[in-house]
């Protein structure tokens, strides 16, 4: 072997080494090889080669092709070694898209606790723990809007007796207001207010979900000083709607009893004996006018309606007093 053909294997080698492909050992062993062979073999100034290239050291071609079978097979498991880690990427990628759709198919869209994040380095997935479906909030069970179950037992103490105090004021306000109502309205809803005293509050304030007794009793005395001030203003609300077509209709009933009772009046004057009559002094018509005349000059109430229903109220009593009067008479 010529030296440029010794120099071009070193260059070689020495290329191999660099890249990586063999190591230093290696690189040093082949070396020495190499530079062995050079040096055992003798001068030839034959520009032919041996007849028998048998006869040569087998050692020499065989160090000259191992380098590229090393280079090839490195490039070969270089190229394994990639499209391993590609695909076991791919794989990853492929896991992570499904898991991350899987979980935002399960989750609520109003859940805004629960969150997803992926590491594509770790292939990792986090996401937040959700509340156990069985677990139902607290603020769902309490009815007040008070979130008492949140309250602490001093908390919950000072509320007690706060609600204690304003359901008390709750229930002289609804006797306050009942005692002001219009009769005429009262008479209408006077059983309508009997049936809510016994019922509303028991109906409507045994409240439940509350974690304590306390909680519980704050929650009722809350409910029933709502439910007794709502009543209190319902009444004024529902006399101011209905109270005028009350009184209509009140004194359209009025103006006929008055218009009966005179007339019972003329029929019972008209059924004594002529003699009695006549003793009277005064006939029927003379005494209707004496008795319109009085009951127009009673006071006047606030309104005409109510003016009205007076006036009828007079002339009714007095037509009744005039009858017992004549009955006695026939006697």
């Amino acid at each position: 072997m010529d030296k440029s053909s010794v120099t071009e294997e070193l260059e070689a080698l020495f290329d191999l080494l660099e890249k990586g492909a063999i190591t230093k050992e290696e690189y040093e062993a082949q070396k020495a090889l190499l530079l062995s062979n050079q040096e055992q073999q003798p001068i030839n100034t034959n520009t032919s080669f041996p007849e028998s290239v048998e006869s040569q050291d087998e050692s020499i071609p065989v160090f000259i092709e191992q380098p590229a079978q090393i280079q090839n097979q490195q490039s070969h498991s270089n190229s394994v070694k990639i499209i391993l880690i590609i695909m076991i990427g791919i794989i990853i990628l492929v896991a992570m898209f499904f898991i991350f759709f899987s979980n935002r198919a399960n989750t609520p869209p109003v859940n805004d606790q629960s969150t997803l994040s992926a590491s594509m380095a770790s292939s990792v997935i986090t996401v937040n723990a959700q509340q156990p479906s069985d677990t139902t909030s607290e603020a769902d069970t309490d009815e007040t809007g008070l979130n008492l179950n949140k309250k602490t037992p001093e908390e919950l103490n000072k509320l007690l007796i706060k609600f204690q105090q304003e359901r008390t004021n709750a229930v002289a306000n609804l006797r306050s207001v009942w005692a002001g109502l219009d009769p005429d309205f009262k008479a209408t809803v006077q059983q309508e207010q009997k049936d809510w005293d016994s019922t509303a509050l028991a109906a409507n304030c045994s409240l439940s979900g509350y974690s304590t007794p306390l909680a519980q009793q704050v929650a009722k005395q809350y409910c029933e000083t709502m439910m007794l001030n709502s009543r209190a203003q319902s009444l004024l609300d529902e006399q101011a709607s209905s109270l005028a077509d009350i009184k209509q209709e009140k004194t359209a009933q009025m103006d006929k009893m008055a218009t009966d009772a005179l007339k019972r009046v003329n029929i019972t004057w008209s059924t004594i004996p002529e003699d009695i009559q006549q003793n009277l002094n005064q006939t029927f018509e003379q005494w209707s006018d004496e008795v319109n005349q009085y009951c127009l000059s009673r006071p006047t109430a606030q309104n005409l309606t109510e003016t009205q229903i007076n006036y009828d109220n007079c002339v009714i009593k007095k037509s009744e007093s005039k009858i017992k009067e004549l009955n006695g008479y026939k006697i």
